[in-house]
């Protein structure tokens, strides 16, 4: 007679969690990169004679990264993808995470570098309206510019703001703190800011919407900072309640399996 035991348990246990977490729908290293150049036909480059530029010197943990360094042209360096599979809607029980590790060279209150989340009625970038778009890193007007800033486009908290002071451009761009993680995770009426980890801060968000696209770069700066990004990830991540019964949904079923034998 076959028996439940602690082991049989643990692996399913296991084997529910693996499947529910494994839901990462985009994460980019930017090792596979050999250049600029490469870069396009992953991220289509929106200004393509002021691109978002490939560093082969400088990553986290690694040799490489997205780098917007200081040129002449106000509108540049900018790019875009849109998400694999299709849009995604957030909801409490699924909510869609956006991080990437940032490093600035300088604390200069004119940077405008930042990674947008965009949802538009067409399903893809530029396709239609632009219904909402979520943005998190740097600005330079509206806003504490000594700050990490953030920006809701529209309905309940819309506008640029700041994260809570925590952490300050000054320390993100401290030679001894290479790269600092920033995040924000999307629930169906709330955004939850995060910074290496740790919550920062949440705003209400009203409507329901696909998000359909990530555009890394601002297109605006011809000054202010060096930025670089690296490791950005989309994600939907399940929230503790929906993985609980996934697990208890997943011994139920051992357990049941284990009597009809």
């Amino acid at each position: 007679m076959n028996k439940i035991t602690p082991t049989s348990i643990a692996a399913v246990v296991m084997l529910s969690a693996s499947q529910l977490l494994a839901a990462t729908i985009w994460s980019d290293d930017f090792e596979s990169y050999a250049d600029t150049a490469a870069l396009s036909p992953t991220y289509t480059q929106i200004y393509p004679t002021y691109p978002m530029l490939l560093d082969t010197t400088k990553g986290y943990n690694s040799s490489k990264s997205i780098h917007f360094g200081l040129t002449a042209a106000n509108s540049q360096a900018r790019a875009y993808f849109n998400l694999p599979g299709g849009p995604l809607t957030p909801s409490d029980g699924a909510p869609v995470k956006v991080e990437f590790m940032v490093d600035l060279d300088t604390a200069i209150w004119s940077t405008r570098q930042y990674i947008e989340l965009r949802s538009y009625s067409g399903g893809s970038y530029n396709s239609g309206t632009l219904n909402q778009l979520f943005a998190l890193g740097f600005t330079s007007s509206g806003v504490d510019t000594t700050l990490i800033n953030q920006r809701i486009l529209s309905g309940t908290s819309a506008g640029w703001g700041n994260l809570s002071g925590a952490y300050t451009r000054a320390m993100i761009a401290n030679p001894d703190n290479n790269w600092t993680k920033l995040g924000m995770v999307i629930y169906s009426s709330k955004i939850e800011y995060y910074v290496n980890d740790s919550l920062d801060s949440s705003k209400p968000i009203s409507g329901t919407y696909a998000f359909d696209s990530v555009v890394i770069g601002s297109g605006l700066s011809s000054a202010g900072a060096d930025v670089w990004f690296d490791n950005l990830t989309v994600a939907v991540v399940p929230e503790p309640s929906s993985l609980a019964l996934a697990l208890v949904g997943g011994i139920g079923l051992l357990v049941a399996r284990m009597r009809r034998q």
